[in-house]
């Protein structure tokens, strides 16, 4: 198989972490790409240009990183990532508010690369209060993800690491320490330190 990513996409970075606690890493091939220059490796695999993009050994191709992250997690029983019976649910809204935290921080980041006088700061002070309740629940369900790594643990670190490494003005580690504190420990995996966000 081929995964196409960028290195400083996050969402990227979430496909490339389940690659690696699912033992994957040696089916996977890493195909690098700069997604805003439409490089044809991306867009045959990704008719929207959007990272990353998964190629299958059969020539089909999976795009967004729920999709392939759910596919990734059925090719070896364990760790599951995505559990069965009601566990599943836990762990698919905890992966959705960090997921939409995400989104929120990379719509904020996208306008702040806009030129100062055509920002829409309503707009963008938004998106920093969605980041905001997101986070205050993360911090109160950030107890309740366990040990076990599912893919709630790969959503929240992703998140909390790219709110460092693009909108580090948003303190959210002086606001939730119990959250700082888990992602000090998390971020030590052999997955998040191999990869680390790197920009472009």
């Amino acid at each position: 198989m081929q995964l196409i990513y960028a290195k400083p996409s996050p969402y990227s970075r979430k496909a490339r972490v389940t690659v690696i606690e699912k033992g994957l890493a040696g089916r996977v091939e890493d195909v690098i790409v700069s997604p805003m220059e439409d490089p044809a490796a991306l867009l045959g695999a990704n008719p929207l240009g959007k990272v990353p993009a998964l190629r299958l050994d059969d020539g089909r191709c999976l795009y967004d990183s729920w999709v392939i992250c759910e596919y990734l997690d059925t090719l070896s029983p364990t760790p599951r990532l995505i559990p069965d019976g009601p566990a599943r649910f836990d762990v698919l809204r905890r992966a959705a508010l960090a997921d939409g935290v995400l989104d929120a921080a990379v719509t904020a980041r996208m306008e702040l690369l806009r030129p100062e006088d055509k920002r829409w700061t309503p707009w963008t002070d938004r998106q920093r209060r969605a980041i905001e309740r997101g986070l205050a629940v993360m911090a109160q369900d950030v107890s309740a993800l366990g040990t076990a790594v599912t893919l709630a643990h790969i959503e929240f670190a992703v998140a909390l690491e790219y709110l460092d490494f693009r909108l580090p003005d948003v303190a959210w580690r002086q606001e939730h320490p119990a959250l700082a504190a888990w992602l000090g420990e998390f971020s030590q995996r052999p997955s998040m330190q191999a990869t680390q966000p790197q920009p472009s």
